[in-house]
């Protein structure tokens, strides 16, 4: 892999993301074949001198709907539970509603007609803990209220990412913690990725800062940005897991691997089901796909690519003709996430890399 012309095609472009206060830095991990390659650039924030390093973890922000979608497809393999099991089957809390029709399947395709985002963490009891029995009861309460709406195309949902989650962790008896620990950070080795609560102290120069968040009252490091999930003690299958650009490709690999037929981990008909077409939309069970023009992935990468953003300013991107996998960790949210220069960013530096890789 040719190291020095990776890192002379991107650091330019992430010195003009940090001028233009897109993002204070970047880790990049770049994996083709057998071989990995990782780079870092800039500083944690705008005003400090902690410069990025490859153990600076990033909040990965919706990146942690791919994991929870391949735990949830380790389990159908397995027979734990079926993708096309109702909701009201896995959580007796689903029962009798509206949402208790949707299939497991239709949650993690967001093919649920749930609305993209609800302000659950806004019915927590004054005084109460996130995480707490009390916070989450009504957290949950409030999710479990939203209605579906029938339609015919995709609607990107956080909501149903929540409760696939909590399904999940139903009908297994741990939460969905454990579960993804154990169905993928685990037999993966991918050590570098692992969720904290709301509060947790683990606020240190390894963690990079995201917003400055006016509800909470304070810059956030080393706690889950996204509010419902840090409502929810941040554990939840839509948001809070924190993680390495390298742990990140890491699980692009396994991904490849899986496709190909050449894992042990997950088999290649199992995996093959995530990123099947569906109708209505790019969007696939834990992936989005190439949109020709309009992809984060830039202008390379080939029409059977996968991979997921996360808000924060992450992403993770997987080409099978190439045999590629690219993770972008950025903290675009810091100290605002009114900064939206990352549009541009993501698919430029997809284009440098493959343009430097020969292709």
């Amino acid at each position: 892999m040719p190291d020095a012309r990776l890192h002379a095609a991107l650091a330019p472009l992430f010195a003009e993301a940090r001028d233009a206060r897109t993002t204070p830095g970047a880790q990049v991990a770049v994996s083709v074949g057998d071989r990995l390659w990782t780079a870092c650039f800039g500083a944690l924030d705008y005003d400090g001198d902690d410069r990025v390093t490859a153990s600076t973890r990033y909040d990965l922000a919706s990146v942690t709907k791919p994991f929870t979608a391949l735990a949830a497809a380790r389990l159908a393999r397995r027979g734990v539970l079926s993708l096309d099991e109702p909701l009201a089957d896995l959580d007796d809390a689903s029962r009798g509603g509206l949402q208790g029709a949707l299939q497991l399947d239709a949650l993690l395709s967001h093919r649920s007609g749930l609305p993209a985002w609800v302000a659950g963490f806004a019915a927590m009891p004054d005084g109460s803990a996130p995480g707490s029995v009390e916070a989450r009861g009504a957290v949950l309460a409030v999710l479990r209220a939203a209605t579906p709406e029938p339609r015919d195309a995709a609607l990107y949902s956080d909501v149903g990412y929540v409760l696939a989650g909590e399904a999940m962790a139903r009908r297994v008896d741990l939460d969905v913690d454990a579960i993804v620990r154990r169905e993928v950070l685990d037999p993966l080795e991918l050590h570098g990725i692992a969720r904290r609560g709301g509060g947790a102290a683990w606020a240190d120069a390894g963690i990079a800062p995201t917003e400055r968040c006016a509800w909470r009252g304070r810059v956030l490091r080393g706690e889950v940005h996204d509010e419902n999930a840090w409502a929810l003690g941040g554990v939840s299958g839509h948001a809070g897991l924190f993680g390495t650009a390298s742990d990140v490709a890491r699980l692009g690999r396994a991904c490849l691997d899986a496709l190909a037929g050449r894992s042990a981990w997950l088999d290649a008909e199992s995996f093959a089901a995530t990123t099947a077409a569906r109708a209505g939309g790019s969007l696939r069970m834990g992936w989005d796909s190439v949109t020709p023009g309009a992809s984060s992935s830039g202008t390379r990468f080939g029409p059977r690519a996968f991979g997921h953003l996360g808000f924060t300013g992450t992403s993770l991107w997987c080409d099978p003709d190439r045999d590629l996998v690219v993770a972008l960790l950025t903290n675009r949210v810091h100290p605002t996430r009114e900064s939206t220069g990352v549009r541009v960013l993501r698919p430029r530096v997809h284009d440098a890399i493959v343009a430097a890789l020969g292709g």
